[in-house]
């Protein structure tokens, strides 16, 4: 990181370098997510599968240890799944990168505002594990 006295050194553009990975994070996730979203379909039609997707076979679908199995097995849900748990984090990633952002550039408010945001998600998340509607 730059010093001020550095001549060198731009607010500007090191604010610019922070918005640029943000944004450059929430296009990673995107590709990436359907990239994996692709990679389930073509397995799902090759040959074609059949998925029930009642509400109980699905949240047996829901752990880790299928999820990384049917990965390595090539299961057309583990790519499904992994690509939705993705694209579920990857706002996820933004609010918390926007924080750091928000610090970097000394605006104290919209630091509060978007760690506030990221605390009602966390809570979200939280009571919904807990079952709490």
């Amino acid at each position: 990181m730059k010093e001020q006295s550095d001549p060198g050194f731009s607010p500007m553009a090191e604010e610019q370098n922070v918005y640029a990975g943000v944004y450059h994070m929430l296009i990673a996730g995107m590709i990436v997510s359907n990239v994996l979203f692709v990679i389930g379909i073509v397995r799902a039609l090759l040959p074609p599968q059949y998925f029930p997707l009642s509400a109980s076979w699905v949240r047996e679908q829901y752990h880790a240890k299928l999820i990384f199995d049917g990965l390595i097995h090539g299961r057309p849900t583990a790519y499904f799944l992994l690509g939705t748990l993705l694209l579920i984090l990857t706002p996820v990633a933004r609010v918390i990168v926007s924080i750091y952002a928000f610090w970097v550039d000394g605006d104290r408010k919209y630091v509060a505002v978007t760690l506030t945001v990221f605390i009602v998600m966390l809570l979200t998340v939280i009571l919904g594990l807990l079952g709490v509607r």
